[in-house]
């Protein structure tokens, strides 16, 4: 059985017709759970180097508040700054366009 919201409909079905009330709504839906997805990554990644924000910080020679900016609002990051933390943290930047 589906899942139901509070509407009493499937979530899918409910989806589905917000999609189609608001043209753009999935474009920027996918654009939230990417920005999610990178905010995670960056977290996990300094957490498995054993990290703090503040070392990362220092290997970045910028102050521990951006770093944070960084983990928790990664949207419009620069490539450059993502290389950056990525190399702070001993990792590398993969970029890839998938379909």
């Amino acid at each position: 059985m589906a899942k139901k919201n509070r509407l009493g409909k499937p979530w899918g079905e409910l989806r589905d017709e917000l999609y189609a009330e608001n043209p753009g709504m999935e474009q920027d839906v996918a654009v939230l759970v990417e920005e999610l997805r990178i905010q995670a990554q960056l977290h996990e990644a300094r957490k498995a180097a054993g990290l703090t924000q503040g070392q990362v910080a220092e290997r970045m020679n910028v102050n521990r508040s951006y770093v944070s900016r960084l983990e928790t609002h990664p949207e419009n990051i620069k490539i450059g700054t993502l290389s950056r933390y990525a190399q702070a943290v001993g990792m590398r930047v993969d970029i890839a366009l998938h379909t």
